[in-house]
C-alpha cells in the first residue's frame, strides 16, 4: 500500500515562456492519453491491459474522478504533433478527504520524454488556466516514495494539506 500525500498550491499565472509545446486536452484525445498512460507507468499500474487504461481515461475524461476540466488539462507534443505528457485537472477531487480546490489527478510523461521540464511545464499550464478562470488553488496527491515528483512540486510552492488545514498560511 502507498501512502499518499496530498499537496496545495495557490494558482498563478504564467511568468515565463514554456519549454515545450503544450494545449489544452479535447475529447478527440482520449486514445492517445490512454495510450501514454498505459505505456508511462510499470505493468498493472494504470490498468490490466492498453483497452483498460484507454477505457479508464474516457471514464476520467467524463467524470469518473469529479467535474473534468478541459480548459485546465493540458497535453505536451513533439515535433510531429504527438502526445507526449499529460496534466489532467477536475473541479474538486471526489471524496470528503480532499481540498476543495481543483485537483490534478493525474500527471504522466512518455518514458524516452522525461526529465525535460515536460511536468514542470504543464502543472505551470494547468495553473496559469486555473488562475484565470478564477480558481485560487490547486491541489494534488502524490506518493510520498516519489521523491523526484515530490522536488517538483515544492519547487513550485506546493505545500502540504491536511483536512485541519484553513487556507492560510
Amino acid at each position: 500500500m502507498t501512502d499518499m500525500v496530498t499537496l496545495i498550491a495557490r494558482t498563478a499565472p504564467l511568468e515565463r515562456e514554456l519549454k515545450t509545446s503544450t494545449r489544452t486536452v479535447e475529447q478527440a484525445d482520449t486514445r492517445p492519453i490512454g495510450e501514454l498512460y498505459f505505456s508511462a507507468y510499470d505493468p498493472g499500474l494504470a490498468g490490466e491491459s492498453l483497452e483498460a487504461a484507454i477505457e479508464n481515461m474516457g471514464a476520467s475524461l467524463t467524470g469518473k474522478y469529479g467535474k473534468f476540466l478541459p480548459k485546465a488539462s493540458h497535453v505536451s507534443l513533439d515535433d510531429d504533433g504527438h502526445i507526449i505528457a499529460a496534466v489532467l485537472v477536475v473541479e474538486k477531487a471526489v471524496g470528503d478527504d480532499t481540498p476543495d480546490a481543483p485537483f490534478i489527478f493525474e500527471l504522466f510523461t512518455d518514458r524516452e520524454f522525461r526529465r525535460r521540464g515536460l511536468a514542470e511545464d504543464l502543472v505551470l499550464s494547468a495553473m496559469d488556466s486555473l488562475f484565470n478562470a478564477g480558481y485560487e488553488e490547486v491541489a494534488l496527491s502524490v506518493d510520498s516514495n516519489n521523491a523526484a515528483a515530490i522536488a517538483l512540486y515544492l519547487s513550485l510552492d506546493f505545500h502540504r494539506w491536511s483536512p485541519e488545514w484553513s487556507g492560510e498560511d
